[in-house]
């Protein structure tokens, strides 16, 4: 790389958690495409370094910042470049070498069948046995508080994607109200974490679970593609490794068997068009997208159901924040309530009118998909099954989720 040109800037799409390593402050990046294997400890000079890089600076302009801030101290612009193509060869900017291999990843994954489970083993059992009595073990959880009859037909279910463990009573709750629903077709909305493609990733591929496969309706997939045009990314690659998917397919197949059919849509960020329009379906490709999301239910009214995988507020530094998470906290719970409020009453103007005001402050990771799920079924009535706020002393950080439901009549 040239002294005299623009480093390329850091990835946008990477998880940059603030931690202390030794002693010493530290960030550790994770990568949710899976180009970086292991998380990197960025601390000392190359954190410092690494918050000098924005797209703009050259080497030289770093190597002069670094100097000033030393107070004169020299600053040997061969280690400035030595650091830089490290920091390049970890795939952490947005270079030729990581457009390159994101390239390479991307026509290799477009080639398979089936999604390989990326959280067995990790984040839940991978023996089948084992998983079977973890996924009992959290539906069992919570059991004995009062369980709430439908008033009407089931449309959708919301559980969390947060960590099984930390979220198994509201995991518990989502599922054990529609373990006795009859589902032949199932879509299935999350947040895609790392997508910059369209609103909304789709994929033809199967999913792979330590208990069985579970089939993609590819016909329906294809049917949502054409319909959604230019709303729908190119690639499905952000599938790959997103769990927000992952963990209801989980449950959905302990449960049912393999009994029915999924639709996986992951949901981009809405954030940009939040002070233009005011419902997803606003958007043009959107609102084709809506209109055939709708009309592929409706063939299945009495055996197709949504469920949503999505989280709620994220707080704290761990999430860009400067204040603690217990600084935020009762301010995110308004902010969660206001919008649990509006979905359970089918009102998505409200909904979005809600996150405009807050101007995505408390990063709420579920947004888009519920706002879609409002389009889909307009004027819904719904519950709250159960609301919880897990904190990560850790990171003095904390995560909100919840579980409910939609009825229509």
């Amino acid at each position: 790389m040239k002294p005299d040109s623009p480093v390329p800037r850091i990835r946008t799409d990477l998880d940059i958690i603030p931690t202390s390593y030794q002693g010493q402050r530290a960030l550790v990046v994770r990568d949710r495409l899976g180009l970086i294997r292991n998380p990197v400890i960025l601390q000392g000079d190359a954190l410092r370094l690494a918050s000098l890089i924005d797209g703009k600076r050259t080497v030289r302009d770093i190597q002069v910042e670094l100097v000033r801030e030393k107070k004169g101290m020299l600053v040997d612009l061969n280690q400035v470049e030595s650091i830089i193509a490290e920091l390049d060869a970890a795939f952490l900017l947005q270079s030729h070498l990581y457009h390159r291999e994101k390239e390479r990843l991307v026509a290799e994954y477009a080639r398979l069948e089936v999604r390989e489970p990326s959280h067995a083993g990790l984040s839940y059992p991978a023996h089948p046995e084992e998983l079977r009595r973890f996924l009992d073990s959290i539906l069992e959880s919570g059991r004995g508080e009062e369980e709430s009859r439908a008033r009407g037909q089931v449309c959708a279910v919301i559980a969390p994607h947060i960590d099984l463990e930390a979220g198994k009573r509201v995991y518990a709750r989502a599922y054990r109200a529609i373990q006795n629903a009859r589902c032949r077709r199932l879509f299935l909305l999350g947040t895609g974490h790392s997508q910059d493609d369209g609103f909304f990733c789709l994929t033809e591929k199967h999913f792979q679970t330590p208990l069985g496969l579970v089939k993609t309706d590819r016909e329906v997939v294809q049917r949502l593609k054409r319909a959604g045009g230019s709303a729908v990314g190119r690639s499905d690659i952000f599938h790959r490794q997103e769990h927000s998917l992952e963990f209801q397919v989980l449950f959905l197949r302990h449960l049912f068997g393999a009994s029915f059919v999924i639709v996986p849509i992951l949901c981009g960020s809405f954030a940009a068009e939040l002070g233009r329009v005011s419902r997803p379906s606003d958007i043009q490709d959107v609102a084709a997208f809506v209109r055939a999301l709708r009309q592929c239910w409706e063939e299945e009214r009495g055996a197709s159901l949504f469920v949503a995988g999505v989280d709620l507020s994220h707080i704290g530094p761990k999430f860009g924040h400067r204040e603690r998470a217990a600084s935020l906290l009762l301010e995110a719970r308004h902010h969660d309530h206001t919008l649990l409020g509006a979905l359970i009453r089918g009102d998505a103007e409200a909904f979005w009118a809600e996150s405009w005001k807050a101007k995505d402050k408390y990063n709420v990771c579920g947004f888009s998909s519920l706002a879609l799920l409002l389009d889909v079924f307009p004027g819904a009535r719904g519950r709250v099954l159960d609301y919880e706020f897990w904190q990560e002393d850790a990171t003095q950080s904390a995560v909100s989720f919840a579980a409910a439901v939609l009825e229509v009549s």
